[in-house]
């Protein structure tokens, strides 16, 4: 009878939201915007909660309207139903024809003979689906020796990461002075001793560790902020000083961490990979809010002791750099996360003839530079992200235009900037070319 009751709750719920999302939460159109609709969605969804849910619960669906629901009583399936006395768990799966399929999984309470839902999270895997193939895992943490050499720190850098930890130090990043804070977060286990640093909302984006594997053992977690924004987050390895500093090279051969959903985890690579894939999921959609509250969020994948721990990732997404720290003897002494808010960027300015063809000045070689012709329009492209902008100046340097202005499209690693000038710029123009080289601490 309890298991029907609880059924009867999600069934009723599922029923209940394909109603209103046909009243309310299709998506007007691809290049509509109605504030009306998500206004009335919004108060569809407020009504669905207070009908079948605990308060303050999350459908998923806020602030998102779509071309297809995502419950549907004609599509989606109950798989599995768990009940232990006033608790339960029930998983479901939906897929339309010609889509991926969303697993659900419902946490119901009771109370007062009144099954509700506290809590509603969407996974793209099914349960039980590893994160990783277990082949692949463990070759992947082969990948990670004690001894794997570290790239030297490129000279254009300029370190101060023990300035990033100093606790009152007052800093104006925005302007007005304010204390850097330095706060402990907890004690992160790494049993394995290989790490990684990752987004956690996209682990799949980067799921390699790094190279040097650190001894086994339980570490301090701090993390360094001002006015609110995460400075940096560190692994304390020892109690050594740091006499160098090294990026902290991915088994890929990357020394950065790549952010699209504004977090950055230092984890048990161990751990991770053993994980199931909702679980890794489950464990991020259940912190990811507190990072509103808190300066970082300790949690277990196993289980047992704390073997990850998430931070906000400064600004937000981007890609930023990792370092170890290396004492006199070289030993590890700890692994630091630079968000790049205490940093000001060190730029060169290159000037090149402005003509078709590559650019062959050997400081701006590696970066592919070329300008195309095509019935009097210019494309200005180059790969990777260092080159920053560009100017078009003519012989006596007045402004022909600034590349800032104009579109970018990137393709395969390459940045294609078109110019339509109303008239060919005269003989002897110059390109003006900004490179980025690296940063120095502020």
């Amino acid at each position: 009878m309890t298991q029907n009751e609880v059924r009867g709750r999600i069934e009723a719920f599922v029923s209940d939201f394909h109603t209103r999302w046909e009243r309310s939460g299709k998506m007007p159109g691809m290049a509509a915007f109605d504030l009306g609709a998500f206004q009335a969605w919004a108060a569809e969804l407020e009504e669905l909660v207070a009908t079948h849910c605990t308060p303050g619960v999350r459908t998923g669906q806020e602030g998102a309207l779509s071309s297809s629901p995502a419950h549907d009583p004609a599509a989606e399936q109950i798989t599995q139903i768990e009940v232990d006395e006033d608790t339960a768990t029930v998983r479901s799966v939906i897929q339309a024809a010609g889509s991926a399929a969303f697993y659900y999984e419902y946490r119901l309470l009771c109370s007062d003979d009144d099954w509700r839902i506290s809590q509603l999270s969407t996974f793209l895997d099914p349960p039980s689906a590893p994160l990783i193939d277990p082949v692949r895992a463990e070759a992947l943490m082969q990948g990670a020796t004690p001894d794997a050499a570290l790239p030297d720190l490129p000279s254009q850098l300029v370190l101060d990461v023990p300035g990033l930890f100093t606790a009152g130090r007052l800093v104006a990043p925005f302007g007005k002075p304010a204390p850097l804070e330095v706060r402990h977060l907890g004690e992160l286990t790494c049993a394995s001793g290989v790490l990684t640093i990752v987004d956690f909302g996209s682990v799949d984006a980067h799921i390699v560790p790094l190279t040097r594997r650190v001894t086994p053992g339980t570490y301090p977690v701090e993390v360094s902020m001002v006015a609110g924004v995460t400075v940096a987050v560190r692994l304390l390895l020892s109690e050594s000083p740091e006499v160098s500093w090294h990026p902290s090279e991915f088994t890929d051969g990357t020394h950065e961490v790549g952010v699209d959903a504004g977090n950055v985890a230092l984890v048990d690579f161990g751990a991770l990979v053993a994980c199931q894939a909702q679980r890794v999921e489950a464990m991020f959609q259940e912190h990811v809010g507190r990072l509103m509250e808190t300066p970082g969020a300790m949690f277990t994948l196993t289980g047992g002791v704390a073997d990850a721990v998430m931070v906000t990732s400064g600004y937000g997404d981007g890609t930023y750099p990792c370092y170890w720290g290396l004492a006199a003897d070289g030993s590890l002494t700890s692994l630091v996360v630079d968000f790049r808010v205490l940093a000001e960027n060190i730029l060169r300015t290159s000037h090149v003839p402005f003509r078709p063809g590559p650019v062959g000045t050997p400081e701006l070689a590696r970066h592919e530079l070329r300008i195309s012709a095509d019935n009097g329009s210019f494309v200005v492209s180059n790969s990777g992200e260092n080159i920053r902008g560009f100017r078009v100046l003519a012989p006596d340097g007045a402004l022909l235009v600034d590349g800032d202005h104009l579109g970018i499209f990137i393709t395969r690693g390459t940045s294609n900037t078109t110019w339509n000038p109303d008239a060919p710029p005269p003989p002897g123009s110059v390109l003006e070319v900004i490179e980025y080289l690296g940063y120095r601490h502020i």
